[in-house]
């Protein structure tokens, strides 16, 4: 809440506000103890220790051109008062140095403590009336960042960490090349600021300057200062302070009167004009004459120099914090924003970090799978959710649903004409208007060539040609296939363009190379190498040969490439490693605490723990696929590989005794089916069940008699697969337990067998419900348990309790009663499971010990992890050789 005159903060009395800033408001006020007058910035959040010490460091700094600190809140600085007003340019040349050598002097005693300014520019520089220069806010680009503070170009500094990397800190017209791309920066980012400040007060203007923000960061990174009208005198300074490369800059400021001296030469002299008669005249004419021909001569003539190429920029990009970096990322077809999920605290979100601001805002919080994707105006993103397709406008509002769409969602584009294309795990592309409607199909999966998923479109230039992913259980069919929006499903274009597990993404950056030139580019991934290969969009043909741009892409298990290019030259990507490794098996116990971590780091998905609770299936990612693995649930405990296909393994549920394992597979044909495979690693796997739609196991009764397992498409049901007798083929029969024209899903016996736990989009969120099992006709009905959202229900092995996690992964309890009749109390919170990962699939990520006490959690490694940024890339075909 703003101060008024006469309020107290602390010991001072409020007297006037003064401004506000990117850190708070600004007020003069009253010491009475020293009976002086002080300014007082006051922040929006409490101060850290480290602010302290750092407070401390700058109040040291007793310099007659810096502003002294005085005293340190708990959320405010105290400093002193200046009577006086801001620099202003332009000035002679006589008075600019009068100013920028006091401002040098300054700059010097602060390197000499070890202290960057990091955000010198005319409005923090204030001259007094005796002509006295004051440097103001020393230092406080160092202070910590204040969450939710927005950024104006003449706002103070702040940090997001200031010591971590990615970070851009600084006002965008007086950053130097190095803070603009995120780098860390050292004395010579304030070396930069000061031959802008310079600059300014000289001739009376920017030196860089765009329509916005973000165009002044591109002109920094990548225009060259145009010195031409500057005095000869000082141009050699200039030059050295506006080094881009900061090796090459002065690297001391007390280097400035050597440089003045040194370029200090008497320029030529230019010849004389009469001061009366015709000869201004003939001069102005003569003048005119000339400047036509060197025009003439710069504009057509042979020797014009070639407009300078447009720059690489790299800068990165960190997770907010306490989140780690999600699968999907996409960069608007603008290339001004980056569109990321993230998992952590607050569970699964969709942020935009935009490239004029140093934050990230959310926009949406989300549920799995939800592989996000633009409007072709930059100003929407839709994305699944809980089946359905949505939209969110990023200036704000709450997301709207389109149309239905698959769980397992396999990503999705959307063109100028308004058709958006999505894609499914398990099955084949649809189309719809994007003002909603009932999607239609576009593709159809090859049964013969054994695919079973299309997926990740990319429209090319037309609008109506777009290139995507086909997937199949033969590694010969699997790559980038080109499809139309005006062709049927059954007259899809079946040439494979590029062989590669995962999607390609089209952008029309044009190939500055001599043979290839004026091409766009199709970028893939080729074993954690992302490639760019020169396509010709009007003639739908590959050109050249690819070659490769990054090395370490991140990749999913599903086909989803952790990169992003925008239709200018923008490119992002996560270099994590070509197979994930970004999550770990992590047990906690009811209160949160973790207490160790389980098997390998590695790119985890689905899990379950054994009966007896002494081992774990997991399912890990392996090349282009995913297999099992057995890991002791002990920390430090020994991994053994359980199946070994190249395909897809997942969804592991353990038999009754511990002794056999069914999961889905898709190593036989176009989609998952149901295999079963002994525990002790002595026998071989054979199939279970099979059916024309893809499906994913989800328990195993105490019996041993009854397997639930849920199908997959834009409406999952969930079923129940007869095994009798247990450990053996014959006799599996499969029958529907609850179909409706809502989604259900991950259905799990209670321990007496008499109860089913499942979710439920009923009410168009996801919440947890338990009905009876079998349905008969005196036990039916159902019971919500969850409020508010509940997924990925467990039962406790007595019966005594059902856990559930919330959408934002808040680990839930509720006190059940198993009998004939179900009874439940009231869900109470355990802990919020930060950094939880994401699931691909129908299964879980999670279990929980027998007991109830402990819970293991495939995680991301919560607010601790050491995840790798995020890179993006202005202009990347800059690099291209």
């Amino acid at each position: 809440m703003p101060l008024m005159a006469g309020d107290k903060l602390g010991p001072y009395e409020i007297l006037a506000p003064i401004g506000a800033g990117g850190m708070g408001e600004v007020y003069r006020a009253r010491d009475p103890r020293l009976n002086r007058d002080v300014a007082i910035k006051v922040s929006a959040a409490q101060f850290s220790e480290r602010f302290e010490r750092e407070a401390k460091a700058i109040a040291a700094l007793n310099h007659p051109n810096i502003c002294a600190l005085y005293d340190v809140g708990p959320n405010y600085l105290v400093m002193e008062y200046i009577e006086g007003e801001a620099a202003q340019g332009p000035l002679p040349l006589e008075e600019v140095l009068r100013i920028t050598r006091q401002i040098a002097d300054a700059l010097e005693a602060a390197h000499e403590k070890g202290i960057t300014h990091r955000d010198l520019k005319p409005a923090n520089i204030k001259i007094k009336p005796d002509g006295t220069v004051k440097v103001l806010d020393f230092g406080l680009a160092k202070v910590d960042a204040i969450s939710g503070v927005s950024q104006s170009e003449n706002s103070p500094t702040l940090s997001m960490a200031a010591t971590q990397m990615g970070v851009i800190l600084g006002t965008a017209g007086y950053m130097s090349p190095e803070q603009a791309r995120g780098k860390a920066v050292d004395k010579r980012a304030d070396i930069w600021a000061f031959g802008v400040v310079f600059y300014e007060l000289l001739m009376g203007k920017r030196l860089f300057q765009g329509e916005d923000v973000s165009h002044t960061m591109a002109a920094v990174i990548m225009q060259e200062p145009n010195l031409d009208a500057v005095p000869v005198q000082v141009r050699k300074l200039l030059r050295r302070c506006l080094e881009k490369d900061p090796k090459k800059r002065l690297r001391d400021i007390s280097g400035v009167e050597l440089l003045l001296e040194s370029g200090a030469e008497s320029p030529a002299q230019s010849e004389r004009l009469p001061r009366h008669g015709r000869w201004p005249w003939i001069a102005a004419s003569a003048v005119a004459a000339v400047a036509a021909v060197v025009l003439g001569m710069m504009v057509w003539g042979p020797w014009r120099s070639a407009p300078r190429a447009p720059e690489l920029a790299r800068f990165e990009i960190q997770a907010p914090e306490k989140t780690n970096f999600n699968n999907p990322m996409q960069l608007s077809p603008d290339g001004r924003q980056l569109a990321f999920l993230t998992s952590g605290e607050g569970g699964n979100q969709i942020w935009v970090r935009s490239l004029d601001t140093l934050q990230a805002r959310r926009v949406a919080t989300v549920s799995n799978n939800t592989a996000q994707f633009w409007s072709p105006d930059s100003r929407f993103i839709a994305f699944q959710q809980d089946g359905k397709l949505k939209k969110v406008d990023i200036t704000g509002g709450p997301p709207t649903t389109l149309s239905d769409a698959p769980q397992a969602f396999g990503g999705g584009a959307w063109n100028a004409d308004g058709v958006i294309v999505f894609g499914d795990r398990a099955g084949p592309l649809r189309q719809v208007a994007s003002g909603g409607g009932i999607p239609a199909p576009l593709t159809k999966l090859d049964e013969k060539r054994q695919e079973f998923a299309h997926g990740f479109p990319s429209f090319l230039p037309d609008g109506k040609h777009f290139v995507y992913l086909r997937r199949s259980g033969s590694p010969e069919h699997t790559g980038i296939y080109i499809g139309s929006v005006d062709a049927a499903p059954d007259r899809q274009d079946s040439k494979l363009l590029i062989s590669t597990q995962n999607a390609a993404v089209y952008t029309p950056a044009p190939d500055p190379r001599e043979a290839t030139r004026g091409l766009g580019f199709l970028l893939f991934l080729r074993e954690g190498t992302l490639m760019a290969q020169p396509f010709d969009a009007a003639k739908l043909v590959l050109k050249g040969e690819p070659v490769p741009i990054a090395e370490q892409v991140g990749a999913t298990t599903y086909g989803f490439g952790r990169f992003s290019a925008s239709l200018n030259g923008g490119l992002a990507y996560w270099a994590g490693g070509a197979g994930g490794g970004n999550s770990r098996l992590t047990w906690f116990d009811r209160n949160g605490k973790s207490l160790g971590s389980i098997g390998q780091p590695g790119n985890y998905n689905t899990l379950a723990l054994s009966p007896d609770g002494s081992r774990v299936a997991a399912e890990k990612a392996d090349g282009a696929g995913t297999n099992l693995w057995l890991i002791e649930s002990t920390v430090g405990g020994k991994s053994d590989r359980f199946t070994f296909d190249p395909a897809q393994d997942t969804s592991p549920v353990w038999s009754p005794d511990g002794s056999q394992i069914i999961f889905a597979s898709n190593r036989a044909g176009s989609v998952f089916n149901l295999f079963k495979k002994p525990s002790n690693l002595a026998g071989n796997e054979t199939q279970v069940f099979e059916s024309g739609e893809a499906k994913y196991p989800t328990d195993w009764s105490r019996d041993g008699k009854t397997l639930s397992f849920t199908t997959a498409g834009n409406t999952p049901d969930l079923w129940s697969l007869t095994l009798e007798p247990a450990t053996k083929d014959a006799g599996a029969k499969a029958e529907v337990f609850l179909k409706t024209d809502k989604p259900e899903y991950r259905g799990k016996l209670s321990p007496d067998g008499r109860w089913m736990a499942y979710v439920s989009n009923a009410t168009g969120s996801p919440e947890v419900y338990v009905r009876p099992f079998p349905v008969s006709a005196d036990r039916t009905g159902q019971q919500m348990v969850s409020n508010g959202g509940g997924n990925f229900p467990l039962w406790r092995r007595d019966g005594r309790e059902l856990f559930y996690r919330t959408p934002t992964g808040v680990v839930m309890a509720v006190n059940v009663t198993l009998g004939a009749v179900f009874k439940s109390e009231q869900q109470r919170q355990l802990f919020p499971a930060q950094g939880s990962a994401g699931v691909n699939g129908g299964g879980y990520n999670w279990d929980v010990k027998a007991d109830g006490s402990q819970f293991l959690i495939n995680t991301t490694g919560g607010e601790n992890a050491a995840q790798a940024p995020t890179t993006w890339v202005l202009n990347w075909t800059a690099g291209l050789k």
